[in-house]
C-alpha cells in the first residue's frame, strides 16, 4: 500500500537493475530474503520510491548479516508426529491403509541398482498467505523442499489466481 511517486526512468532502470541482483543472490543460496525479492518483483514495471527504499534496504540487511551461508547437512530430521485430538496416529493411519489396500505393493525395477550409503529423507515445507496483497487479494505460497537437513529447492510466487 505504498503511496510515494512513481520512479522516474533512471529510478526504475536502478529498481529493476536491484531485484536481478537480489533474485540471484536469492539463487545463490540466501533463501532468507526470498519472500521480500518476491514481493517487491511485482512492480518491476512501475515501482514507487517506496518500493527502491526497501530494495536497498534489504542491500543494507546483507551488508549486515554477511556472514551467513547455507549449509548442507546431511543429518536427518527427527519429526515427532502429535496426532490432533481426532485424528488417528500415523501407525494407526497406516494399518487402516493396509486393510484398504490389502493387494498394494511396492514395484521395484528389477534391474535397480542397489542402495549405497544412507537413507535420505525428503521433506517439504509449504505455507501461503490467504489473500495477503491488499489490492489484488492475491495469496503468496513459500516452499522449501529439504534433502535430510538441507535445502535443495525452494522459491516464493504470487498466486495466478484469487481464492474465493
Amino acid at each position: 500500500m505504498d503511496s510515494t511517486e512513481y520512479c522516474d526512468e533512471n529510478k526504475l532502470t536502478l529498481f529493476q537493475n536491484l531485484i536481478g541482483m537480489l533474485r540471484w543472490t536469492c539463487e545463490l543460496g540466501r533463501i532468507e530474503i526470498l519472500h521480500e525479492v518476491s514481493l517487491l518483483s511485482q512492480y518491476l514495471a512501475k515501482p514507487r520510491i517506496g518500493h527502491l527504499i526497501q530494495a536497498i534496504s534489504i542491500f543494507g540487511y546483507l551488508e549486515k548479516f554477511k556472514d551467513r551461508w547455507l549449509v548442507m547437512d546431511p543429518q536427518r530430521y527427527e519429526i515427532d508426529l502429535i496426532p490432533m485430538d481426532d485424528e488417528p496416529s500415523p501407525e494407526i493411519r497406516a494399518e487402516e491403509l493396509r486393510k484398504i489396500y490389502i493387494d498394494s505393493e511396492e514395484y521395484l525395477p528389477h534391474n535397480m541398482p542397489k542402495a549405497l550409503g544412507n537413507e535420505v529423507d525428503i521433506n517439504v515445507f509449504v505455507d501461503a498467505d490467504h489473500a495477503g496483497n491488499k489490492i489484488t487479494h492475491r495469496s503468496h505460497t513459500g516452499i522449501v523442499i529439504y534433502c535430510n537437513c538441507s535445502p535443495i529447492i525452494w522459491f516464493s510466487k504470487r498466486q495466478n489466481t484469487v481464492e474465493t
